[in-house]
């Protein structure tokens, strides 16, 4: 054994010595950086799934230095994922000495009929099957982050490290928005409609829109709310109360009114599973903002006035809304088809859909259950609700399931920060952002490890 480890150090040696000899020093240790990390990601798979954690940061990064390969990145850590599990599967054994392996959930079953409806429609449903089946793509491929996540994270150890390493993400992330706000960063004038006054700046970090910085946020605080509450050290409930605290301050920065009723639903959630007793306080605290913040309660009122109802008819989201209601009135079954109306597929090849004996030109539906009925019909939108539905009800009994307080918290938390995405989609289009789709599809995925593992140990007590 011990000429074996010899002659691997020897080999890895030359080879290295090769590299820097060809390439210089910085190859050498970018080899080093590689190995290492692919070493500590077969020993703890994980790993991987933190780094998905990071998500906008690492799309961001890359876009500034390769856009080329900013366009494939996630599908080919997807399939380095699916590798890994894989790996993991014949080779990785569990405490008791036994292969892992194949975990269901819950929630394994919805999914799937959503993702068999919509190839339902796919098939059914298209005058184009290039463009439909981007379409096609567009929805479904974000969905196969919470299978193979599924199976890498093991139990609320790993649950937990995601969590933390995704909400310290997210917090350094609104520090940068709140620094944003301050400097009053230039922001372009369609973020604010011109009749409203006393919005100067709206944060977006690094992002591209204040809207998916809201819903990122709205995600976040909860878990970050949670984690500081099942921390057992002070200096962590610290921590990660002001992590909370500063991703509040920079969604009220946003001015993003969607994402806004985003956490106040999420953040009732979390009041309702956690402690029903603090809903009056909640709803008191939420009406004090409003009352004493007048930029915030400025654009809520506004939101509320003639001038906007106006505005919104004439080009934002009424008009919208209710363009997309005729259409489904007269595409009512299985819709337009994929990728022709109300997303990004559509924009990008310019469509048009015959509405009325005239032509109407696609647009931004802001609404992704309307976008969803549009494109798939009732028999589509049927099956995205069914799915949303299983999310949050799965959530709960993961909740009830819960025996350790740290699953229990991290379960309320997961579960609140998704129930504030799935209402964002009713005022925007979340899911059409690849971040939002998959951080959304990687925690329902945590949640249900989670699930998974305290059914686990439950029937091992009853064995």
């Amino acid at each position: 054994m011990k000429i074996k480890y010899t002659l691997l150090i020897t080999l890895i040696g030359i080879l290295l010595g090769f590299i820097g000899g060809s390439f210089g020093a910085i190859a050498v240790l970018g080899c080093l950086a590689l190995v290492t990390g692919a070493v500590i990601v077969l020993c703890e798979p994980c790993i991987a799934v933190c780094f998905l954690a990071g998500y906008g940061v690492i799309d961001w990064i890359l876009r500034l230095l390769s856009p080329s390969l900013a366009s494939i990145w996630d599908e080919a850590f997807l399939l380095g994922l699916v590798l890994l599990w894989i790996y993991k599967w014949i080779f990785k054994r569990s405490k008791d000495g036994k292969l892992s392996g194949f975990k269901t959930a819950p929630l394994d079953l919805p999914i799937i009929i959503y993702i068999c409806t919509m190839l339902f429609v796919l098939i059914l449903n298209t005058q184009d099957y290039k463009l439909s089946l981007e379409g096609f793509r567009a929805i479904i491929q974000y969905t196969l982050w919470y299978f193979v996540v599924l199976q890498l994270v093991d139990g609320k150890k790993d649950a937990k490290l995601i969590t933390s390493v995704f909400v310290c993400i997210c917090a350094i992330m609104a520090v940068h928005g709140v620094i944003q706000f301050a400097i009053g960063v230039e922001m372009p004038a369609g973020w604010v409609d011109q009749n409203e006054a006393g919005v100067r700046t709206r944060v977006f970090s690094i992002l591209t829109s204040p809207n998916i910085f809201g819903s990122l946020l709205a995600l976040a605080s909860p878990m970050a709310i949670a984690l500081a509450l099942s921390s057992t050290k002070v200096k962590g409930r610290v921590l990660y109360s002001l992590m909370a605290l500063v991703m509040l301050a920079s969604l009220v920065f946003t001015f993003s009114r969607g994402a806004w009723i985003a956490f106040a639903v999420a953040a009732a959630f979390y009041i309702l599973l956690k402690d029903k007793r603090l809903l009056v306080p909640g709803i008191i605290l939420a009406v004090l903002v409003v009352v004493l913040v007048p930029s915030v309660g400025n654009r809520i009122s506004y939101m509320l006035s003639p001038e906007y109802i106006e505005s919104s008819l004439k080009g934002g989201r009424l008009v919208r809304w209710i363009t997309g209601v005729r259409l489904l009135s007269f595409y009512p079954w299985l819709g337009v088809g994929l990728g022709n109306f109300g997303g990004a597929v559509a924009m990008n090849h310019e469509m048009q859909i015959l509405l009325d004996a005239d032509y109407v030109k696609t647009f931004y539906m802001d609404n992704y259950f309307l976008k969803t009925a549009v494109e798939s019909g009732i028999v589509g939108l049927s099956s995205f609700v069914l799915v949303m539905y299983c999310v949050i009800i799965n959530g709960c009994r993961t909740i009830k399931r819960a025996v350790s307080p740290v699953s229990k918290e991290l379960a309320v938390g997961i579960t609140a920060g998704l129930s504030g995405v799935i209402t964002h989609n009713f005022v925007e289009n979340v899911f059409e952002t690849p971040l939002m789709a998959s951080l959304f599809w990687i925690f329902a995925a945590v949640l249900m490890s989670i699930w998974n593992y305290e059914y686990n140990k439950q029937m091992e007590t009853v064995k």
